[in-house]
């Protein structure tokens, strides 16, 4: 005995909601019954869909319909069009099936391996994780870059602010350039002198 064919639970519950004229505000067939609108997105998911699939979602629930073949057809409102989807047509339902997605094909000649598809899934896995890691190191090396290069700037400044107090001293307070050599190359523990005297910057101008 042949088995009946008999429409998928789905279509059968979309149906039923479309067809149910007491929400017609909401969902409803169009003049000639060809295709289905809902007008009300909000309340359709809010209150039909969790009646009718468990479910509030209405973008889950047209991802459905495009499975089963049904078509958006005007970009100012939700109406969907199947060609077997028809007011007081319930028979034609059964004609209605969930589309088969097949899997991707190797490319000619190159047939894959299991082997191969692990391999290639462990590659691609390791170089998921270690861009994030690339991409913190190659940050990381920037930023030293630019630090050592403001403190070579900053390095160079300081010499020649130290060159040009030396020529001021020499010049004008009449130090002695040996003098201010040795102070500026004297190290920060070094003991102070015990005499008294007149000093800029730990340089000696007078005693």
């Amino acid at each position: 005995m042949a088995q009946r064919c008999v429409p998928s639970p789905f279509i059968t519950k979309t149906y039923s909601l479309v067809d149910d004229p007491s929400s017609n505000d909401v969902v409803s067939w169009n003049e000639d019954g060809t295709t289905f609108v809902v007008w009300k997105t909000a309340e359709f998911a809010r209150v039909l869909l969790p009646n009718y699939f468990k479910h509030n979602n209405f973008s889950s629930f047209v991802r459905q319909l495009n499975t089963y073949g049904f078509r958006k057809i005007a970009q100012n409102k939700w109406e969907f069009c199947n060609d077997n989807f028809r007011r007081g047509q319930q028979e034609l339902l059964t004609q209605i099936h969930r589309r088969k997605i097949a899997p991707p094909q190797p490319p000619p000649g190159n047939p894959a391996s299991p082997g191969d598809e692990l391999g290639s899934s462990t590659t691609g896995s390791l170089d998921t994780q270690a861009s994030p890691r690339i991409t913190d190191l190659s940050d990381e090396n920037e930023k030293l870059r630019k630090d050592n290069q403001a403190l070579n700037l900053e390095l160079v400044q300081t010499k020649r602010q130290c060159n040009d107090l030396i020529c001021f001293l020499s010049k004008n307070m009449q130090v002695d350039p040996d003098q201010i050599n040795r102070v500026l190359s004297r190290s920060d523990s070094a003991p102070m002198p015990s005499v008294k005297c007149v000093r800029l910057f730990g340089v000696i101008l007078k005693k």
